[in-house]
């Protein structure tokens, strides 16, 4: 394996670590123009919905805003003062949220290797929200690099940092930028997959 694919060192540190003394990128505050334009679809994909329910003789109840505020935040990844550039990461329960699945199934996904997690220094389970795409699903080349290194026991944390990690087998990328800069082709696809077996097939050797 070459020195560039090496996994780096990291320090996860727990959360609330104060992110000035963690090494952690200070967030720049959210768009103002961004959260209104959010805020305009949301209500004009409600007022949608209304009018089709309407149209049925039944009516749209929101009466629990504050349940379904928090469900429509919880599609948004949490920002934890974690090793960069990893993160930011979703929690479990706001990716459960997100995905619209139950707790254990989100766990059998992790099990089988079909979705990366870390684990953090107090022992909750963190995912890397530079896995999933606009949908929910885990991009293609990364769920095959996942799943090498899940099978051969790679810790969560080395998994991500070869994924994030800049390597000459990606002509200077990291495998995740290779990706997104070839579009997941089959041929990006296959690439990142073959280079994440043979890493991972070395070092359960």
């Amino acid at each position: 394996m070459s020195e560039a694919l090496m996994p780096r060192t990291t320090t996860r540190p727990s959360p609330g670590t104060d992110p000035t003394t963690s090494g952690a990128v200070d967030q720049a505050p959210v768009d103002p123009e961004a959260v209104d334009a959010l805020v305009a679809e949301v209500r004009r994909r409600v007022e949608e919905r209304a009018r089709g329910l309407v149209a049925q003789g039944r009516r749209l109840d929101l009466a629990q805003v504050e349940d379904l505020a928090d469900r429509m935040v919880a599609a948004l990844p949490t920002v934890h003062p974690l090793d960069q550039p990893l993160g930011p990461f979703y929690d479990t329960t706001g990716l459960v949220a997100w995905l619209g699945i139950s707790r254990q199934a989100l766990f059998d996904r992790v099990r089988r290797g079909t979705v990366l997690a870390c684990r953090t220094a107090d022992g909750h389970l963190v995912y890397p929200s530079l896995q999933f795409g606009r949908t929910g699903q885990v991009r293609p080349g990364v769920q095959e690099a996942v799943g090498a290194f899940t099978r051969a026991g790679v810790d969560g944390w080395v998994a991500g940092t070869w994924l994030t990690t800049p390597s000459e087998v990606f002509d200077g990328e990291s495998a995740v930028d290779y990706l997104v800069v070839h579009r997941s082709s089959a041929a990006a696809v296959a690439r990142v997959a073959s280079a994440a077996a043979a890493d991972a097939a070395r070092w359960a050797a």
